[in-house]
């Protein structure tokens, strides 16, 4: 794997070679790094400290391409084609007109450090403008219209929203809308129920001058918010739709739906559909993805353990495996492969299964505390890691190849971000000004169920997997106790620590109806237990009682049988007075403070053992 992929931290960028060598290249920035981010096409890397913000190109990011001098910016968002690089300042309290977002044209030979445009964002969420695919169109919305211009690489990018090239102006006001990811695209938009209209969920296809056409549209109630996610060819959209509360009172995050809406044809010419997708369980969606075949998706959905369910573009379940605590789902790039995992509040397992042999599990391993976790370019690897702050303590990254072998490890006193870095479309590469060739390509490698892939790990992961069963041995050896039942405190006094002087604790004494002993107590059966345990024994053609002897110091309380006879329950109950009253005159000997009540049972102890001794509970003397 030559595919890249880069940490970062408060004052530093590790950018990794990859499969098998790992190289590290350090690039250490004398300011703190606020902001990171790697450009969709793996061109570019842009960062931005106090002061500035730094773009860098190359096979190592080692050429300055763009550096500007911006304060306080807090966000940044690369377009699909990786052509256009939009930052996003805090705004300014003593400048309420300043124009927060700027947009830094890349694609061209000498970028200028004056922005292509600029516009107010005072909100982080939704500040950036949507660009299609190809970086052709981009979208804007203003107030109840979205406002698209046509961007044209000869007429110098301009972004014209005042005579935009096409306007969108829904029926209901729109509160979320998101642009297809196909090189002819169309713009799914969500109108969220007010005023006792329903909520309204359209796929309109662009058109010059006014958008109006429908593709596809479906309505429904039970929606404040949604998600959107398109498939990759972008003729069918995923709609979660989301309330505020949950009406039953079983859910703190709302009740959540699944809407599909397709087409078929270009932009919708052989008609579309939309549907609800059946989900058999109640409960939350925990996760819902495309397959990279854009024919088939998968949700997690349900209280816990979750189901798992994979449908076709009809809304049709095509397969659906057995509950378990999961809520994570993730398609290898190439479909093949689906990663099913538990983290968050879940203990990390992670499952791969094989899509081309029935869902078929070919590997598991666990990646406890993962925050993130992203399959590589090539689809052969899987990054997970543990950053800040989401945990401050374990931070790190792991490489795991699609077998479930451990490869590397990084660990790191605070990490902020990780990411693959993508390769190039060579469809898109023609119409790139800035390129650059990498050394090498992703090797493909062999089916894991061939069993013909040897992985080589490297050094960090067998130090790493060492020191874990080191650790994991030294915990085990440290108690000789196996793990057994709850013991309550009375019995583990009574067990093993030493007595305590001036405590009187009475002689053994055995319990009517079974052959346990009472600790520090002994004497003789009464005339009905002996009757009793000997006709069960007859009955029952049991073995020697001996063989079965329970003692008090090892169970809660005695077994009570149900052919016991009075007096053998009166004496149960008795000793079990008793021996509450022992524990009392241990805590009282070790200077414990006692309450009125439990002083009152200690010096009822005498009227219990007459009582004893009146039920023919002989003891062979006293301490």
């Amino acid at each position: 794997m030559s595919t890249q992929f880069f940490a970062k931290t408060s004052t530093e960028i590790n950018l990794f070679q990859g499969y098998p060598s790992f190289d590290q290249l350090t690039r250490d920035e004398a300011e703190k790094i606020q902001v990171s981010l790697l450009s969709p096409c793996g061109r570019f890397m842009a960062l931005a400290t106090a002061e500035t913000v730094h773009v860098f190109t190359g096979v190592e990011f080692t050429q300055s391409l763009l550096r500007v001098s911006l304060k306080d910016v807090y966000d940044l968002h690369f377009s699909p084609s990786g052509n256009f690089l939009s930052t996003w300042e805090r705004p300014s309290i003593s400048e309420p007109d300043h124009k927060n977002v700027k947009i830094w044209e890349l694609n061209v030979e000498t970028p200028s450090e004056t922005p292509r445009y600029a516009y107010q964002a005072k909100m982080q969420n939704g500040w950036a403008l949507q660009f299609s695919k190809l970086d052709n169109f981009a979208l804007k919305q203003f107030d109840r219209e979205v406002r698209i211009v046509k961007i044209d690489s000869a007429d110098n990018a301009t972004f014209n929203f005042s005579k935009p090239y096409s306007k969108l102006v829904p029926e209901q006001p729109i509160s979320s809308f998101l642009i297809s990811p196909s090189e002819f695209p169309t713009i799914c938009t969500f109108s969220p129920e007010k005023s006792g209209k329903p909520a309204i969920l359209s796929i309109y296809s662009i058109a010059e001058g006014v958008t109006e056409k429908k593709i596809a549209t479906k309505t429904f109630f039970k929606a404040d918010s949604c998600q959107l996610k398109w498939n990759l060819q972008g003729n069918a959209v995923l709609c979660m739709a989301i309330t505020d509360f949950d009406s039953s009172n079983k859910s703190y995050y709302g009740e959540n739906t699944l809407y599909l809406l397709s087409f078929q044809g270009a932009n919708g010419t052989l008609g579309g559909k939309s549907v609800r997708v059946p989900l058999s369980k109640e409960g939350p969606i925990h996760d819902f993805t495309w397959s990279p075949t854009s024919r088939q998706f998968g949700v997690i959905y349900g209280y816990m353990p979750a189901t798992i369910t994979f449908f076709d573009l009809k809304g049709n379940v095509v397969h659906s495996l057995p509950e378990q605590p999961k809520n994570t789902m993730l398609f290898s790039p190439t479909g093949r492969y689906i990663l099913i995992a538990g983290f968050g509040n879940l203990q990390g397992s992670v499952e791969i299964l094989d899509r081309h042999d029935k869902f078929r599990c070919i590997t598991k391993f666990d990646a406890a505390n993962t925050s993130v976790c992203k399959w590589s370019p090539g689809g052969e690897f899987i990054l997970t890691a543990t950053t800040s702050p989401r945990l401050r303590v374990d931070n790190g990254l792991k490489i795991w190849h699609v077998t479930g072998t451990l490869c590397f490890v990084k660990e790191y006193k605070e990490l902020l971000k990780v990411d693959w870095r993508h390769q190039i479309s060579s469809k898109l590469n023609k119409s790139h000004v800035i390129k650059f060739q990498e050394t090498s390509t992703e090797d493909s490698f062999s089916d894991p169920k061939l069993g013909k892939i040897e992985v080589e790990v490297h050094d960090s992961a067998t130090e790493y997997l060492s020191k874990r069963q080191k650790k994991n041995g030294a915990s085990s050896g440290a108690s000789s106790k196996p793990a057994g039942a709850y013991r309550p405190p009375h019995a583990r006094r009574a067990g093993g620590a030493p007595s305590v002087p001036g405590a009187a604790i009475r002689n053994a004494k055995v319990v009517p109806g079974t052959v346990g002993v009472v600790p520090g107590v002994s004497g003789k059966d009464s005339k009905a237990a002996a009757k009793n345990r000997k006709k069960r024994e007859n009955n029952k053609n049991e073995p020697s009682p001996g063989a079965e002897a329970l003692t008090v110091d090892e169970t809660a309380q005695p077994k009570v049988n149900k052919e016991a006879s009075p007096e053998e329950k009166k004496i149960r109950s008795l000793l079990k007075k008793l021996r509450a009253i022992e524990a009392l005159k241990l805590k009282q000997a070790s200077g414990e403070t006692l309450e009125d009540t439990q002083i009152l049972k200690i010096q009822s102890e005498d009227k219990v053992a007459k009582e004893l001794d009146f039920l023919g509970w002989k003891s062979d003397g006293a301490q």
